[in-house]
């Protein structure tokens, strides 16, 4: 007969059994404290902060695709790697991902932007042509007297302009196609939108932070036999027990967010919920609603995301038969179509001396809206454009078809929706900060869903570098909020004064009388 305590024992000890099994998550549900929902650059850098300056170790990353690396991603053509996504290390100096590169022997090596071959409807005009003669006139003249003049108006206060606008009050307004193709070269090329569609003030500020704040101009292009994103995998790789800390092959369609949690539904059914969270997809899939958000984001959010611009930058690759070399010896071709400015403008040998030798590989860049006409077109229309423009420079009878021929749909991706982000004319400072803002409740200890990305970037909105310094941010601010009440901490004032406002006053207009220069 069993006496009253054992049953009281007993029951007490049944109870805690089922609230155990109960508090358990069913079948297909995730807990975690922290979720990162995407794993490219910005993902992985909050994630490793999150440990290593934080001591956090309850997060998990959720990605969509196979592996970490978001929009760095490489292909196959014959036996060597090409980078469809990210593949220069832009202004090395401080930039953290040249101090990766060395850190991991990620191969690169320097890109020679003197190394131009020059072509007009002419051919092939030498040194000394008209379409040289533009792009050193934009580089040495025109974009120097825009960068000073940028500068006085954000001092002043004076309302931002177009790229375009502002190059033409300092004298520089294309009519020809020589200069059409000297200004593609200098801006489109890197910005991947024309200056009609660009800011005046954010497009020279974010120079200025790259290539003269940094120290170094420099810009090194990556040929590692591993791809670029071997910098993404092996600095996620120092986080200890990676793979309890990563599910990959999960594609998110919906995240539910209030004031005290986060929940994440996949599209094979699975449930991941959080205390806290942050969104670090790309501003592409944000302006697409491929995700959907319960509530709405706010209109102010939705204002703000709707309102930037999500470039496409597309490079096109084809490799030829062994013993097939029409091009010369210089890093790029630079041509000036007669009729459409941006028409297969850039075209960059890989089959030089210092790159990869006897492979046979060519690549062109196409931006912007002739980016979107090619991907809307077959393969077999793209490549007849490509080898079209290749036998009008350097003869029909010299260029034959290639043998492997291959392109990313980087806009058609519902992954990605572009490449990557410009500061639109029209996009304003505050519409970025709403961007950033973090969602979940009205007071800071209250957010629970984050938003950071190359995309929110102020100084480095387009690069790995700024997609870095915006995960560094991000979990310093998540990480407060868990350790210090919302109180900002040590390191999290370092992350954001690497990430955050540009310099102002006496140190900004020195900036403004430093050496500027595209390229270097």
């Amino acid at each position: 007969m069993c006496s009253l305590n054992s049953l009281i024992t007993g029951f007490l000890a049944f109870t805690a059994f089922t609230v155990a099994q109960n508090a358990r998550p069913p079948p297909g549900v995730i807990e975690t404290e922290v979720l990162i929902l995407g794993g490219g650059m910005t993902g992985v850098s909050a994630a490793h902060a999150l440990y290593y300056d934080y001591n956090i170790s309850d997060f998990l990353i959720v990605e969509a695709r196979h592996e970490l690396g978001g929009r760095v991603q490489d292909s196959r053509i014959g036996n060597y790697t090409i980078e469809f996504g990210a593949n220069w290390i832009e202004g090395l100096g401080e930039n953290p991902i040249w101090k990766l590169a060395q850190k991991f022997n990620v191969k690169n090596r320097y890109s020679n932007w003197t190394s131009i071959d020059y072509f007009t409807k002419a051919g092939w005009e030498g040194e000394d042509g008209p379409l040289r003669q533009a792009v050193t006139r934009y580089e040495e003249e025109a974009f120097i007297a825009a960068s000073a003049d940028a500068g006085r108006r954000k001092d002043l206060g004076l309302p931002d302009l177009s790229m375009k606008a502002g190059l033409k009050i300092n004298g520089w307004n294309p009519t020809t196609p020589e200069e059409w193709a000297g200004e593609y070269f200098s801006h489109d090329w890197e910005y991947a939108e024309p200056p009609l569609e660009s800011s005046f003030i954010g497009t020279v500020e974010a120079y200025n932070e790259s290539f003269v704040e940094s120290g170094d101009s420099t810009n090194n292009i990556v040929i590692d036999p591993m791809g670029y994103k071997q910098v993404v995998l092996r600095y996620a790789a120092e986080i200890p027990d990676l793979s309890r800390h990563t599910l990959l092959n999960q594609i998110v369609t919906n995240i539910t967010y209030s004031n005290n949690s986060v929940t994440a539904v996949t599209s094979s059914g699975i449930t991941i919920k959080a205390r806290r969270a942050v969104c670090t997809f790309s501003l592409g899939v944000l302006q697409n609603d491929d995700v959907t958000f319960s509530p709405p984001l706010p209109s102010w959010k939705q204002e703000a995301i709707a309102n930037f611009h999500m470039a496409t930058y597309m490079k096109i690759f084809a490799r030829f038969a062994p013993g097939v070399k029409f091009w010369n010896d210089t890093e790029f071709v630079l041509y000036a179509d007669p009729n459409e400015r941006g028409h297969y403008p850039i075209f960059q040998p890989l089959d030089i001396p210092g790159f990869f030798p006897g492979s046979g590989i060519i690549f062109a860049t196409l931006t912007g809206q002739q980016a979107y006409q090619a991907e809307h077109q077959s393969d077999a229309e793209v490549q007849a454009e490509f080898i079209g423009v290749l036998r009008a420079l350097y003869g029909a009878a010299n260029v034959p078809d290639p043998i492997e021929f291959t392109f990313p749909r980087w806009t058609r991706d519902p992954l990605f929706r572009g490449t990557f982000t410009n500061w639109g004319a029209g996009v304003t400072v505050k519409q970025q900060d709403d961007m950033r803002e973090p969602v979940g409740g009205e007071l800071d200890r209250e957010a629970t869903l984050w938003f950071a990305g190359e995309h929110t970037s102020r100084k480095y909105f387009g690069y790995l570098h700024g997609a870095y310094w915006e995960g560094k941010l991000v979990a310093g601010k998540i990480a407060d909020c868990m350790l210090r009440q919302c109180r900002q901490s040590a390191s999290t004032t370092i992350f954001k004064r690497e990430a955050g406002e540009f310099k102002q006053g006496a140190e900004r207009r020195n900036m403004h009388s430093r050496k500027r220069r595209m390229w270097t």
